[in-house]
């Protein structure tokens, strides 16, 4: 019997000291994360998200040699937040809604994110880069920026280098967008609906495509939010088709002799259902007045997770990707927002 009580308080502290070191580690995501959202609130154009990486990131290669995002267990939050986070926006979700009233753009946005998808993966290939930044820089330009990436990154297992350099170099362009689309939506004599659906079809983050849609007109901005909503929704199925894609992407993983059945039974992370209820319960009103406060939530759980991604990122670990990730990044955006005027100007939609 002392031998086994020896035993238990041999363990007690060591489970102990693990809560502590995760609590000061979420606490340290959590100081980040305000900050970042004060800065955001500030300089809205560049967002809590970016300054949650670069604060994270400065802190983290601050101290060169302290693993602290090992003894803090940072991981462990950035994995817990992401997912939380991407719950609690599918909670202020409305599919139906979304849906309906973003129906006529779902054949524009299936031509730009086929388009922009084919881009990432193809280029990214022919550049040498490796294939899950590939995966993010294209669903984080094609779908919704740092949430998409959010979303795809625990299914595909990225690391956090990679995730904070893809959200990098999403955010870039967003901030370009806003300055850029407004005046060439001008001089290229774009009506508020030609330039709405511009907008909401190339620009990334919502923040972005709101800024610049209403920077345009009041219309614009209208057409631009409701297009981006719908392109949001359409993350389910794409990071569904990620994880089915999965044996096929990663040249190290085993090819599956299993049926479909349980290969999409496989592929689908329970956050992702988890999501996918919430957003459903919204939609057949369980959740109603509160749905803003569930999205208030979701963002700011998604910047105490990327608080942790930048903990976690160590510039010297992706260094050598050089510019390469940066040029993906511009020739897809490129590639969504040309194909996008392309079938709007086929289509007399301009």
């Amino acid at each position: 019997m002392a031998v086994h009580g020896a035993a238990l308080s041999s363990e007690t502290p060591s489970a102990t000291h693990l809560r502590i070191r995760r609590g000061i580690g979420l606490a340290l995501c959590i100081a980040i994360a305000i900050a970042a959202l004060a800065l955001g609130s500030l300089v809205p154009l560049v967002g809590a998200p970016l300054f949650a990486i670069a604060i994270g990131v400065l802190i983290a290669n601050a101290a060169p040699g302290v693993p602290a995002n090992k003894s803090l267990k940072i991981g462990d939050v950035s994995k817990l937040a992401l997912r939380g986070g991407i719950i609690l926006l599918g909670a202020s979700l409305d599919l139906g809604v979304i849906v309906h009233t973003g129906l006529g753009s779902l054949p524009l946005l299936a031509v730009t994110m086929t388009a922009g998808l084919v881009c990432a993966l193809w280029l990214g290939k022919s550049l040498g880069i490796d294939w899950r930044m590939r995966c993010l820089i294209g669903i984080g330009t094609t779908i919704c920026g740092a949430s998409a990436i959010a979303a795809l990154a625990p299914v595909i297992k990225a690391r956090a280098e990679e995730i904070a350099y893809s959200v990098t170099v999403v955010f870039f362009f967003n901030m370009l967008a806003v300055f850029t689309f407004p005046p060439l939506g001008h001089l290229m004599g774009l009506t508020d609906n030609g330039f709405g659906i511009w907008t909401g079809t190339a620009v990334n983050d919502t923040s972005a495509v709101v800024a610049a849609g209403f920077a345009f007109s009041q219309d614009a901005g209208t057409t631009a939010t409701i297009v981006k909503l719908t392109r949001t929704t359409l993350i389910i199925p794409l990071v569904l088709g990620f994880g089915l894609a999965l044996p096929f992407l990663d040249p190290e993983a085993p090819r599956s002799s299993e049926g479909l059945a349980k290969r999409i039974y496989a592929a689908v992370p329970m956050f992702i259902v988890i999501f996918v209820l919430a957003a459903a319960a919204n939609t057949l009103g369980l959740i109603g007045p509160y749905a803003p406060l569930f999205q208030t939530a979701g963002r700011w759980v998604m910047v105490v997770a990327l608080a942790a991604v930048g903990l976690q990122g160590n510039w010297r670990a992706f260094a050598g990707s050089g510019t390469r990730p940066l040029v993906l990044g511009l020739v897809t955006w490129a590639v969504v927002a040309i194909s996008s005027l392309t079938i709007q100007a086929w289509t007399h939609t301009l």
